[in-house]
């Protein structure tokens, strides 16, 4: 991988300070010094990057999206675990590629705060995210999630089915969200390959007894 630059590696810098300090102190509350200063640099970096402290923002939500994107793009670039190597169904494969990717990365912690913020405070930044991201993504799991019970597409866009795949997203979602809380009932100091192992085993079975219900239950109507 090539070298940063000094200006690329300021950039970077400057968002990851972001990421930090908005996702913990909120957009608002969270001043370009205290910024700059822990990203290492002076203030007037952030307008010469970004325009701005609300240009930053959006690079912080446009940094989240191109990473997610490229890897929709490039599935098999996604690790894939260990346990996900015979998934029965392409809908278990994305869900845990997703699952395994998200708790393994390094910043995801830092991401997901700065995210969930956005999505409540439901901004400029959360419309951006959604349109660019989280619309097609569910357009595309729930294609996955039509071919895994056996029904028509269409089908699948009923708010029913897709409460159904939320369901499982959310599983996904806390073992992140919920970290601090996760590590300290379970007595573990992070997640760790085999901590997160032990997380997508109990996925697999909760995706595969999902499909399984679903896709009896689908079948029980075609027969009627």
């Amino acid at each position: 991988m090539a070298r940063q630059t000094r200006s690329e590696a300021t950039r970077t810098a400057l968002i990851d300070a972001a990421f930090e300090l908005f996702g913990d102190k909120g957009y608002a509350a969270a001043s370009t010094r205290e910024i700059a200063s822990a990203a290492g640099t002076n203030i007037a970096s952030i307008t010469y990057h970004f325009g701005g402290k609300a240009g930053l923002r959006m690079a912080c939500a446009e940094t989240i999206v191109s990473h997610m994107l490229a890897q929709r793009k490039a599935p098999d670039q996604i690790a894939t675990p260990r346990i996900a190597q015979n998934a029965e169904t392409e809908f278990e494969l994305f869900m845990l590629r997703q699952a395994n990717m998200l708790l393994s990365l390094n910043k995801a912690q830092t991401m997901v705060r700065f995210l969930f913020r956005e999505l409540y405070e439901q901004t400029e930044v959360f419309e951006h995210m959604y349109q660019r991201f989280f619309g097609p993504v569910f357009d595309h799991v729930s294609t996955l999630w039509a071919k895994a019970i056996d029904i028509d597409p269409e089908e699948a866009q009923s708010n029913e089915n897709k409460i159904r795949i939320f369901s499982v997203i959310a599983q996904i979602a806390y073992f992140r969200i919920g970290q601090p809380v996760v590590v300290r009932h379970l007595g573990w100091a992070d997640y760790d390959t085999d901590e997160t192992e032990q997380i997508l085993r109990v996925l697999q079975t909760n995706i595969r007894a999902l499909i399984a219900a679903y896709r009896t239950t689908s079948s029980h109507r075609t027969t009627q």
